[in-house]
This record gives structure tokens, sequence and C-alpha cells, in this order.
């Protein structure tokens, strides 16, 4: 298979943008610990995340019919999370009304954003180190959505959980943001079906959401390495 020399680049560029997406990932779960204290971090983080997957990731997909709308949602994200932190410290009540529409923009977001991830990986013409890590990084996403979808349920039903097992907030108070971080950690452990202690074993929501990311995750395994398998398998033959 021949390239030009633009598509050359944009492989180029397209590959760094899978690391430089993984290393994002990697840093945010890595100062979880520091952003139960400084809640705005997990903001931060998560919008240096969205920039990150539409400036080096998005831009040089090939997914290109699609790419207007990975750039809508991650504006509307971005936007609100700007506007919901500024609604909590103006007028809490208005943040509190915000905050299961926020957390459902960035679900999208991450939704969409997986889901490309997946097309572009199926459409790289080599399966290199910089594909695996595009893979990894895609895994860390869905993790990231499943912290989020968590976030949702606390906001709506804050019986779901084990308040022993998380920081010391009050039951119902939504814009409380230091258990935002706890929740994002337990969404990494369902993840990796190690199990966590936040949701009540009766809660039927609470099962539900960790039957969802668990599945999710081990599912996108399953197809990912199918995908890269049988394409290798394509070429070699």
């Amino acid at each position: 298979m021949r390239f030009t020399p633009e598509q050359i680049g944009r492989l180029r560029h397209r590959h760094r943008g899978y690391q430089i997406t993984l290393a994002t990932e990697v840093l945010l779960l890595l100062l979880l610990p520091l952003a139960q204290g400084h809640p705005w971090l997990l903001s931060v983080m998560l919008v240096l995340l969205a920039l990150v997957l539409i400036v080096f990731v998005s831009r040089y997909s090939p997914l290109r019919q699609t790419r207007p709308l990975i750039y809508g949602l991650g504006a509307l994200a971005i936007g609100l999370e700007i506007f919901w932190h500024g609604a909590l410290i103006q007028a809490p009540d208005l943040g509190r009304m915000l905050t299961v529409p926020h957390v459902f923009a960035w679900l999208v977001f991450l939704s969409v954003g997986v889901f490309r991830k997946v097309k572009t990986l199926v459409r790289e013409p080599y399966v290199t180190v910089s594909v695996v890590l595009g893979a990894a990084s895609g895994y860390l996403l869905i993790g990231l959505a499943g912290g989020l979808l968590l976030t949702a349920l606390w906001a709506v039903q804050p019986s779901a959980f084990v308040l022993a097992s998380l920081p010391n907030v009050q039951a119902g108070n939504s814009i409380d943001l230091a258990v935002a971080p706890a929740l994002m950690a337990a969404s990494f452990t369902m993840l990796t079906t190690v199990g966590t202690t936040v949701l009540k074993t009766s809660n039927v929501a609470g099962q539900v959401v960790t039957t969802v990311i668990t599945i999710l995750g081990q599912l996108y395994v399953a197809i990912l390495i199918a995908l890269i398998l049988g394409r290798y398998h394509r070429r070699s033959t």
C-alpha cells in the first residue's frame, strides 16, 4: 500500500494524538487523589482531554463526515463545564439544575469519541505500538464515561450509594464536587471487574450502572481485539 506525503503526515499526527490522549488520561487518573481536595482540577483535566481529542485525534481522523459532530459536542461539553462551575458559585440552585444536562453532554461526547476511536482504529493500515496505545486510550475513555454516569446517578438518586464509602458529603447534595473524583475512581474498578463498595447491592439502578460499565469494558476489549486480529490475518494471507 502506497501513501502520499499528505497521508503519511496525517497518519503520524494521528498516531501522536493517540499517545497524547493516553498520556492525558493517565495523568487524569493519577491526579484523582489531588482532585478530591481541589475539585476544579478534575474539570480542568476533562476540558484538556476534550481539547486533545478534538485537536490531536479527530482533526486527523479519516472519518471526516462526523468530524463536525465531535467538534460541536466537544464545544458543548466544555461550554457547559465552565458555565456549570460558574453557576455553582453564583447561583447554586441553577448549578444543581444543570448537573444532569452537563453530565449528559459529557456522556454523549465521550460515547461518540469512543465509537469514532474504534472505527478509526479499524481503518488503520498497520497495527503499530501507537495503534495499540490508541486502543488503550479508548478503553480508558469508557472508564471516564462511567465515572460521569455515576455522577449523574448521584445527582438523581443518591440513595443508591453507600455514603460511608464516599468522602464526607451529604446525601442529595448533588453540587458537592468532592464526590466526583471518588466516583470516577470507582468507575475504573468496575471497568476492570475489581468491584467497588460505593453502590448498594440492594439498589437496582446502581447495579444496572455497574453492569453497563463492566459489560461495555469487556465488549470493547473483545471487539477491538477481534477487529485488529482480523485485519492482521487478512493482510498476512
